[in-house]
This record gives C-alpha cells, sequence and structure tokens, in this order.
C-alpha cells in the first residue's frame, strides 16, 4: 500500500506544473511549462494505470492523502493559460482523467465536491485549500501561476459544494490577489472574495478578528481607479459589511461612507463617479439616518446635479444616479432637511427640472421639490414662494417650466 502512495504522488508531482525560478509576469517564457508538458507525457499514463488498479474505497489512508492532490491536478490540467499548450490540449488529460475516476467510481472527478461518498468532501476541500496556501505564500504565489487558476477555478464554484467556509483559511490566497498590483490578479481576488462572502453565515466573524484584514485589504482598494475593479470591489462591500460584529459595524460603515464620498468629490472620470453614485446609494440604504452627520454629501449632489445642468452628455451619464442617492438620502435623512443649509438642493433642482426634457423624469424632480418644501416651516415656504415669484423673464416664456412652478407654488401652506 505504501508502495502505491508513492507512485501516485511521484506521478501527481511530475504532472503539476513546478514552482517557477522567476515569477510568471517577469518574463514571457518559463521553462517549467515545457518540462511539465514533457514529464506528463511519460507520467500521465502510468497514473492512469494506478488509479484502474487502487481502490480508494478500500484503502482509506491512500483515499484521504491523494485525492485532494488529483483534485487539484484535474483543476489545473483545465486552466487557461501558456503552460497548456494547443498540444496539452488535444491531449485532453482532464477527460482522460475523469472518465477513469468514473469508470472506477462511477462518479466524475468535478463532482467530488458536490457531495460525500467514499471519502468527506469536506476533508478533501479543506486539504485542497491547505496545500495551495502552503505553496502560495507572499513571496512565492506568482511562482505558481497554474495553481492561481486552480484556485481561482475551485472558488468560482463555491456555491455548489457539500462544504462550510472558514474564512479565516479560505480567504488568504483571495486577499493576496486583491492586494497585488496586476489588475487581472485584483480581480480574481475580488471575485474570489464576493463567492466566499456569499456562502458565509452571518455570524462568520463573531470570534476573532479576522475580518480586519479582509476589511484593510478591501480598503486599499478604495482609491483604485480602474473601473472592473472598482466595480468588483463594490459588490463584496454589501455582502462584507452586514456581517460584522455589531461592536464595529457602524464604525466600519461610518468608515466607508466617508471613504466613497471622498472618492466622489475627486473623480473627475464620470463613469467611475456613476458607479461611485451607485454604490453611494447602497451605503445610504445601510447606514441610514448616520450618513446625515457628513455635510460634503450635499456639496458634492449638489455640484454633481449642477454639471448636469450645463452639459447634455453629462446629464445623460449623471443624472439618474446622482438623482436616485439624493432619493435615498432624502428617505433615510429627511429629518435633517434644513433650508438655511440646504436651499442650495432646492435650487439646483429647480435648474435640472428646467433642462429636463423627459416627462417622467419631470414629474420625479417635481414630486421631489414638493416633499421637500413640505419639510419647511411655514416661514421658511413663504420664502421660497416669494423667491419662485421672481423667476427671470426668460423663463415666463416657457408655458412648462412656469406650470411647474405654479405647481410648486399650489403645494405651498400659503394663505
Amino acid at each position: 500500500m505504501i508502495d502505491t502512495f508513492v507512485q501516485i504522488e511521484e506521478c501527481i508531482n511530475n504532472c503539476l506544473i513546478s514552482k517557477l525560478s522567476t515569477p510568471y509576469n517577469e518574463k514571457d517564457f518559463h521553462s517549467e511549462y515545457q518540462v511539465r508538458n514533457n514529464k506528463l507525457e511519460q507520467y500521465f499514463p502510468k497514473l492512469l494505470d494506478l488509479i484502474e488498479n487502487v481502490d480508494f474505497r478500500q484503502q482509506a489512508e491512500i483515499c484521504s492523502s491523494t485525492l485532494y492532490s488529483l483534485f487539484i491536478l484535474y483543476m489545473e490540467l483545465r486552466t487557461e493559460g501558456p503552460w497548456n499548450t494547443d498540444n496539452t490540449k488535444a491531449q485532453d488529460y482532464p477527460t482522460k482523467l475523469n472518465c477513469a475516476f468514473e469508470n472506477k467510481y462511477n462518479l466524475k472527478f468535478e463532482d467530488i465536491l458536490l457531495k460525500d461518498d467514499f471519502y468527506k468532501s469536506q476533508e478533501v476541500f479543506d486539504k485542497c485549500i491547505k496545500e495551495l496556501h502552503q505553496k502560495m505564500t507572499l513571496d512565492d504565489f506568482k511562482k505558481y501561476p497554474g495553481l492561481i487558476e486552480v484556485y481561482y477555478l475551485i472558488i468560482s464554484n463555491v456555491e455548489k459544494y457539500n462544504v462550510t467556509l472558514n474564512p479565516v483559511t479560505v480567504m488568504p490566497v483571495a486577499l493576496l490577489l486583491v492586494d497585488d498590483y496586476i489588475t487581472s490578479n485584483k480581480l480574481k481576488g475580488l471575485q474570489c472574495c464576493l463567492l466566499i462572502l456569499e456562502c458565509l453565515k452571518p455570524n462568520c466573524f463573531s470570534t476573532g478578528n479576522y475580518y480586519e484584514v479582509i476589511y484593510m485589504s478591501f480598503k486599499k482598494n478604495m482609491h483604485e481607479k480602474d473601473i472592473d475593479v472598482t466595480k468588483a470591489l463594490f459588490k463584496c462591500y454589501p455582502c462584507f459589511l452586514p456581517k460584522l460584529p455589531l461592536e464595529v459595524k457602524k464604525a466600519k460603515l461610518d468608515d466607508v461612507y466617508s471613504g466613497i464620498l471622498d472618492q466622489l468629490n475627486i473623480e473627475t472620470n464620470l463613469h467611475r463617479k456613476v458607479i461611485c453614485f451607485y454604490f453611494t446609494t447602497k451605503m445610504i440604504e445601510m447606514h441610514q439616518i448616520h450618513c446625515a452627520k457628513k455635510r460634503i454629501y450635499k456639496d458634492i449632489i449638489h455640484d454633481s446635479l449642477d454639471m448636469c445642468t450645463t452639459n447634455v452628455a453629462v446629464y445623460d451619464i449623471l443624472f439618474i444616479p446622482a438623482f436616485e442617492c439624493l432619493l435615498a438620502w432624502i428617505r433615510n435623512c429627511w429629518c435633517t432637511w434644513n433650508l438655511v443649509s440646504d436651499q442650495k438642493i432646492l435650487a439646483v433642482l429647480l435648474k435640472v427640472l428646467y433642462v429636463t426634457r423627459d416627462e417622467k423624469t419631470k414629474l420625479q424632480i417635481q414630486t421631489l421639490m414638493i416633499t421637500l418644501i413640505s419639510l419647511c416651516t411655514l416661514e421658511e415656504q413663504h420664502i421660497i414662494y416669494n423667491n419662485l415669484d421672481s423667476t427671470p423673464v426668460s423663463l415666463h416664456r416657457d408655458r412648462d417650466i412656469m406650470l411647474r412652478i405654479k405647481i410648486l407654488k399650489e403645494s405651498m401652506r400659503i394663505n
């Protein structure tokens, strides 16, 4: 039995890509790829013979010690990369491995983690993840490009697996990728983080403080300008923040909300600004009344809506996300509305109402203005009424805007 185990391990190790001498991104050609492909031709047939001649059901020790390694090999053979050349793909190694396993156990290799059988899927998963983390350290993970893809493939289907996830053991590689400067790695890392977070139980961070490690990794990427990275990060936060322990949740929400307002305030790329607005809307819905204390929000909203009144192209891109964000703020922070400090919001809404051509949008703006006016005192409504009465003569020719102003005036509690 020991001899069989040694032979299987030898074959698996020779079929896997060995650790590169230099990080994969530092040069185009790595000799280790060709060495591995040559060894595949030599050792893979032998591995198939061993699988056919050993019965994992009867030899639990070999099963426990090798099944996870076989699974890693199977996944690596499926990955896309310069190591799997056209010639390697033509050999269709994954299918051959799958067939050998299915013929023996009536079970596809790709289904191993879906259910328990003569093995425990949780044990196989845990050993896979442990093996990947032992090799892919901070200093060496770029020397295992195949295993980066293996990790990504495994996590991509994690919601289907018959396993329970522990963030401390399963997320370190994902966070290594998130913290890397290579954009493709960041994206893979964030996508893995999201998939893992979606599978975690609500109380997953009730003990320890590993959430701080995740939080700091996310926070460092708040300033990342790549739009795809920004989108991926903003998908992670709404899944991560609700799972935080109650005693730290408010402070973290405060910090994230402040961070996204900083991004909105300095962002010049309209398309990234749109993404930031949509995320800010989600943050307002999560943090609710606590968002009211950030006064810079009103400046950001005012300036963004004002930009929409001077340029049609800007309006087409920015208005809807900015307006929806304002609606979310009003729904959650209406009780802090104050005409003295917030009158510029009413003023810019009137400007937007004038330039808007879509009837449905006009009605939404008009309704919001009526709502905001209703939150004012009677004395303040008198002031607003008088200001509306003194509209520029140039507007009098626009029957639509004058009708809207009339409706606004009629909504007030003025005798």
